[in-house]
């Protein structure tokens, strides 16, 4: 857009913001950068790009206003006399209805009488040629100057024309026609917004005036309108019907409501001294549905943290919010700001910040590169942990994938609840006021729900063995909003499906995924840091899993994460037939003091193994099974695992059957079947005695 720098001179003082030049450098410090700059006669023309999110800037007031700001200067006072008004008011003259108040908020008018055939003042159009703009007529030109000057659209209605003197603002209606300024007849739509008189539609609202009811050289009486449009009617509207104009261009963007009264008397006071005539007293001034004054508080934390800079101060941050035009309070370490009606685009703090910051200077904040303890090194221990997880399970055969952290609470993780009360986590999720999915407004509170998702997306493409894991952070705490990081955990979650080897190496037939694969996994994983002596498992009821393959894995002191087979109900929601592990590690749970490390010779005799089956109470658990087997301290053990846990359809009820397989060697010699066999007969009659087993 183009805009005049003597004309920008009506509203601050450009020779001590520093001329054309100084100009230029501030509207590039204000996010307004310089295009081009060309000299016409006495004037400068500056040719700025203005974001869309920027309204109030398509105006020399607008423009004025940013540079006032930031050069630390005063907005001139705009003394505008009172033009002497006589005769009928506006209001007998011509009436205004508005039946669609949510697309239309506001409508004013002020009526001019007599006006002549003159055309514009040698100003105005001096100025207007200055920045491209044609010269048309007194009333048009008085319309598009105040355009330029303030910002606010304004059309010229010839009052004669208008059937009744009425002005209807309704929605179009079906088949309606309407030829417009352009000499083009459009085909409405009735989703679009018209000017109407009590016969027909006269104007397509906020785009363009029709031209059955435009000012002509014969035209004696006018009706001047400035309104305030719904930005996505209007744009609906204009791109439906392939229209650009200088209003839609305001009008999609967002005007200020507050503006059309001085709008249309800067314009009366235009028209007047042109082509004469006589203003009629009072406005007209129809109102739709209320506007709210939009509030905000901006906190001296949070204008540190986002700035990276500890010399800011909230005094500082008032005087800049005020120059902007913000009605500002103090409140301790905080400021109560109510935000201008014409900056639509300011609504949350962080927008505040911004606005500080451009007035500050975003070169005054320092550029400086986190501290770190040398090359390659980690500022923070927790991403070692992350990494050397990562390494582990993309060596166990798994693949990283990255999932959205937006899910509804609700539908999404209500069947892990229990999982995310186990790991400290809040009831209540942490929700986004502005969403980008009004379906998923919540913070994700586990890793698995999106883990599984992407998971079954693998599987529905035709993959046969499926390992993924993610690492992440989830947002599962009351925290502190001046400390955002306080809300989130991190977490590292896996889950595998399909066929599946114990190793990437492990030669032979690869068979189906089971629980064990899964707790082998996670025993691995956890296994830099805590000895597998040192990890219990602890049965775990969670809808998200099935019932009695879950289990809580728990090191001394707390609960470092969950592993378990997925539920039949959350399978169904993915479309997954075979069966599914998962498995989720609190990555802030796990000691970052790396396990020591010991090296134990291998020794050079063969072993012998020995296996032992055995009835038990079905509640015993295989954990409880091993601990009493270790505990016995059997010469020579090696190692214990079980073979097999099987409860037949003919046993007793409430007993299984378990076989385990005892491993023994010796470092010094070879040993003997006899001694084993020893050992074995001492761990039978333990077992009978204190776990209640039965053999036979």
């Amino acid at each position: 857009m183009k805009f005049s720098l003597e004309w920008l001179g009506d509203f601050v003082d450009t020779a001590a913001a520093g001329g054309a030049d100084g100009v230029a450098r501030w509207l590039e410090q204000a996010g307004i950068p310089l295009e081009s700059m060309e000299r016409s006669g006495g004037d400068v023309i500056l040719d700025v790009e203005i974001t869309p999110n920027r309204p109030d800037a398509m105006s020399h007031r607008g423009i004025a206003r940013e540079v006032a700001a930031l050069a630390g200067l005063s907005l001139k006072a705009q003394g505008r006399a009172e033009v002497a008004a006589s005769g009928p008011t506006a209001e007998e003259l011509a009436s205004v209805t508005i039946e669609v108040p949510r697309l239309c908020r506001r409508f004013a008018a002020r009526v001019i009488k007599g006006i002549g055939s003159a055309p514009a003042a040698a100003r105005v159009k001096t100025r207007l040629s200055a920045i491209g703009a044609k010269s048309i007529s007194a009333a048009v030109d008085a319309t598009n100057y105040v355009l330029w000057e303030m910002g606010q659209p304004l059309h010229a209605f010839d009052l004669d024309t208008l059937a009744g003197g009425k002005v209807i603002v309704r929605r179009a209606r079906k088949g309606e026609k309407l030829t417009l300024l352009d000499g083009i007849e459009y085909a409405l739509d009735p989703a679009d917004v018209v000017v109407a008189d009590g016969e027909r539609a006269v104007s397509l609202a906020g785009i363009m005036g029709g031209l059955a009811t435009a000012v002509t050289d014969k035209t004696r009486n006018v009706l001047l309108e400035a309104a305030w449009w719904d930005p996505a009617a209007i744009r609906r509207t204009a791109r439906r019907l392939g229209l650009h104009t200088d209003a839609s261009h305001r009008f999609e963007r967002g005007a200020d409501p507050e503006a059309p009264p001085e709008a249309l008397d800067r314009a009366a006071r235009l028209l007047l001294e042109s082509a004469g005539g006589t203003l009629a007293p009072r406005h007209i001034d129809a109102r739709g549905l209320p506007w709210k004054t939009k509030r905000a508080t901006l906190r001296l934390a949070r204008l540190k943290l986002l700035a990276g800079d500890n010399r800011l101060e909230l005094d500082f941050a008032a005087e800049a919010l005020g120059r902007l035009g913000f009605t500002v309070s103090r409140r301790g370490k905080r400021v109560a700001v109510e935000v201008p009606s014409w900056r639509p685009d300011i609504s949350i703090e962080d927008d505040l910040v911004e606005e500080v910051l451009r007035v500050y200077g975003y070169q005054k904040l320092p550029s400086t590169l986190p501290p770190t303890r040398g090359g390659g090194g980690h500022l923070e221990s927790r991403r070692i942990v992350e990494e050397r997880l990562a390494d582990v399970a993309s060596a166990a055969g798994l693949l990283e994938t990255m999932s959205s952290p937006f899910v509804d609470r609700k539908s999404d993780e209500a069947a892990f609840s229990a999982w995310i009360t186990a790991a400290g986590g809040t009831r209540e999720p942490l929700s986004l006021s502005n969403p980008l999915d009004e379906n998923r407004r919540d913070l994700r509170a586990t890793l698995l729900p999106g883990l599984l998702d992407a998971l079954a997306r693998n599987v529905h493409r035709g993959e046969g063995t499926v390992g993924l894991f993610e690492v992440g952070r989830v947002f599962d705490r009351a925290g502190d909003p001046d400390d955002p990081p306080s809300f989130e955990s991190r977490r590292f979650a896996f889950a595998l499906a399909g066929e599946w080897r114990e190793s990437w190496s492990s030669s032979g037939a690869a068979g189906k995924a089971d629980f064990f694969d899964a707790k082998g996994l996670a025993e691995r994983l956890l296994a830099p840091w805590v000895h597998s002596d040192k990890v219990t498992w602890t049965p775990l009821q969670a809808d998200a899993f099935a019932s009695g393959a879950a289990a809580a894995i728990e090191i001394p002191g707390c609960v470092v994460g969950v592993l378990g087979l997925v539920s039949r109900a959350e399978r169904e929601k993915r479309k997954l037939a075979e069966p599914v592990f998962a498995g989720e590690l609190r990555v802030d749970a796990i000691p970052t003091d790396a396990a020591p490390l010991r090296f134990v010779t291998y020794s050079s005799f063969p072993p012998i193994e020995a296996d032992l089956s055995f009835s038990q109470a079905r509640d015993v658990s295989w954990q409880r099974v091993e601990e009493f087997v270790r505990s016995r301290q059997l010469a020579h053990l090696e190692s214990v695992r079980i073979l097999d846990r099987y409860e037949a359809p003919g046993a007793t009820a409430g007993r299984v059957k378990t076989t385990i397989r005892l491993t023994f060697r010796s470092h010094e010699r070879t040993l003997e079947q006899d001694g084993v066999n020893q050992e074995v007969a001492r761990l039978r009659e333990a077992l009978k005695e204190e776990l209640g087993a039965s053999f036979g």
